[in-house]
């Protein structure tokens, strides 16, 4: 097989080195196809040009393609494997597994460097390495998690601050805000940002709220009784009371978890399933001892190697910014176990192992875990109730030019006229292609008029699709006939032919019973050239594939509208003192600390603030002492 590579090839196979390193082998467009690590590079290598010496069935397609190897050394062979993943990342070849970056899961965050540190979701952790879930004492910095549920996370951080009168609002609100806001009065929120709470009263609230993140319920209801009793020794009998009520809370609602272990550590437990070139890899994250969440992953590939398959999804997997546990549960013994173990343990700063186990609570784990992965591939299959069939239900029903494989959903979304947006999302195959997504900020309509935007937005997309060669199947648009017809009319101006569009409508109701009205409150699809719309079975898959890119096109341009209105509404008491612009506003909440620094600052201390001049100083001191300072006339 060497004798039919070409001839830079061949002289490259007899100078391969033979340390630790990583190999890149190219295709004759100089692409790199595939990537792969060596404790011994030249045996490696040689071995994919021994036909009797490698089983895998990939080889074959690979090794016809080669036309180049390009090698790179490294010390030892940790360094090879951490390089791989590396480079695997920037080239993503097509024969290496490829696992995206998971947008997905969320955490929750607590800087503890801030003087009142409250708790927000973050989806990146910022330095794995330290921390540690919470326990790394040299970070500043915890996190809990990670959640697969960005709903289930908002709701218990909503569950949290109903229980513990902790700071609710974000940086920019704490620093400007001078006085207390509803959750004070309302006795959610102990008010740090005037000062009403010395920060050890505010450290000893933030250490029930660790304790309650950290699961540990009974801890934290043990450690509230003994407040409360003091309390109620101490004959401050309403305390006592609202100490009470949230222990009831607690134990009311503490969460029974589906797996309990003895040992409280923090596992992940890896289970596998394989069936021809796809794979399903399914994750149980257990936090404390408790299951916290579980995530699924599915790919294909060429590999029949299941040591190697996996050895290169758990690298990509904790090469992400994630939090890495104390034990990681594998259901195949890896050949690269120990430098798996030293590599994570270098990533999380402190001892990680890598169990393959074979009894015990662990292996009964592993099989919970491998059957999850077996259930979730058979319901990916069911669930994807044959796309191909799907999209050709949906071109006959809607009587439609081209399957629609790529389908782009606009939908626009304004108060009035005010900070409107419009949202482009894409589907292809029938799932989100969620790096085609786009948000667009509408520029020439000012007035509240859907239509019009709706307008802009299809013109500014497709404009630069004619550009780009770059066009759907199937554009959809949310809304009637009145959409539809703004959609045909930018495409007939802009000459765009061969591509399919409808629109979508809500379902609406009116009441009665007469099959006019009753029509009415079901889904109706608008198609050009008929004025009466087409309405598909309710239950269908057809309409439930248009109902998602609907659905999702509205998120994603009510979060951007959303976005958008937050940072028009928040107005600092700076703003509104003549001469004092974004500079100068910066300056003072960065020297003075935040807006009740600024508020209590003298003439001479808000002098010394850079860029603020005397003018600038006696303007700010005036407004929040209601003073008004005159200047006599130079001379008199």
């Amino acid at each position: 097989m060497v004798a039919e590579q070409n001839t830079v090839l061949s002289r490259k196979l007899k100078t391969i080195p033979t340390g630790a390193g990583v190999y890149l082998m190219k295709d004759s467009k100089s692409e790199v196809i595939y990537v792969g690590k060596a404790k011994i590079l030249r045996n490696r290598v040689r071995s994919y040009f021994q036909a009797s010496s490698d089983e895998r069935l990939f080889v074959g397609f690979l090794v016809k393609r080669i036309a180049d190897i390009e090698f790179v050394l490294t010390d030892t062979e940790k360094e090879a494997l951490i390089l791989e993943n590396n480079l695997i990342k920037q080239f993503k070849p097509r024969f290496n597994i490829n696992l995206r970056d998971d947008k997905t899961f969320v955490s929750i965050k607590l800087d503890l460097q801030e003087k009142f540190p409250y708790p927000v979701v973050v989806r990146q952790i910022e330095d794995p390495a330290s921390s540690a879930n919470g326990r790394n004492k040299k970070s500043k910095v915890l996190y809990f998690g990670p959640y697969s549920s960005t709903n289930s996370v908002r709701e218990a951080l909503r569950y949290i601050n109903s229980l513990f009168p902790i700071r609710k609002c974000s940086k920019n609100v704490f620093r400007s805000r001078v006085r207390p806001c509803l959750y004070h009065q309302i006795g959610r929120c102990v008010a740090p940002c005037c000062d009403l709470i010395d920060e050890k009263s505010y450290k000893e609230i933030l250490d029930d709220v660790i304790l309650l993140l950290r699961g540990k319920n009974s801890d934290l209801v043990k450690v509230l009784k003994g407040k409360m009793e003091r309390e109620s020794e101490a004959k401050r009998y309403e305390m006592a009371a609202k100490i009470r009520d949230r222990i009831a809370a607690i134990e009311k609602t503490a969460e029974r978890q589906k797996i309990h272990t003895i040992e409280f550590v923090d596992r992940d437990v890896f289970g596998y399933y394989k069936e021809g070139k796809d794979i399903q890899v399914q994750v149980m994250f257990i936090r404390n001892g408790n299951l916290e969440n579980t995530a699924s992953y599915r790919f294909s590939t060429l590999h029949n190697s299941r040591d190697e398959i996996f050895r290169s999804f758990l690298n990509q997997f904790y090469g992400q910014t994630r939090f890495i546990p104390d034990e990681v549960v594998v259901p195949i013994e890896s050949s690269d176990k120990e430098i798996l173990e030293e590599l994570l343990s270098e990533r999380k700063g402190k001892r990680v192992t890598v169990i393959f186990p074979k009894r015990g609570e662990k292996q009964k784990l592993l099989e919970l875990a491998i059957r999850n992965a077996a259930n979730a591939f058979k319901i990916h299959d069911v669930a994807g109730e044959n796309i191909d069939a799907i999209l050709g239900s949906l071109k006959r029903h809607l009587h439609l030019k081209n399957v629609p494989n790529r389908i782009e959903c606009f939908d626009i979304s304004n108060i009035g006229g005010k900070h409107s947006v419009g949202s482009l999302v894409t589907f292809e195959g029938g799932k989100p292609e969620k790096s085609k997504y786009k948000r667009y900020k509408v520029k020439t309509v000012m007035q509240s008029d859907d239509y019009g935007m709706m307008y802009e937005v299809l013109s500014r997309r497709y404009s630069r699709a004619f550009k780009e060669d770059d066009f759907p199947d199937l554009t959809v648009v949310d809304g009637g006939k009145g959409q539809l017809g703004m959609a045909v009319r930018v495409f007939e101006e802009l000459g765009v032919d061969g591509v399919d569009v409808v629109a979508l409508a809500k379902a609406r109701s009116k009441g009665g019973e007469s099959n006019d009205q009753k029509q009415r409150r079901y889904e109706r699809v608008f198609i050009c050239g008929n004025g009466e719309p087409i309405i598909l079975d309710q239950e269908s898959s057809e309409l439930r594939l248009l109902q998602n890119a609907r659905d999702e096109a509205h998120r994603f341009a009510l979060d951007y509208h959303k976005k958008l209105r937050s940072k028009h509404y928040y107005v600092s008491p700076l703003d509104k003192i003549s001469g004092i612009g974004s500079i100068k506003k910066k300056n003072l909440l960065k020297e003075l600390g935040n807006m009740q620094g600024v508020r209590t600052a003298s003439i001479d201390e808000l002098k010394k603030v850079k860029s603020i001049t005397r003018k600038d100083a006696e303007a700010i001191y005036g407004h929040f002492h209601n003073e008004v300072f005159k200047r006599n006339p130079v001379g008199k």
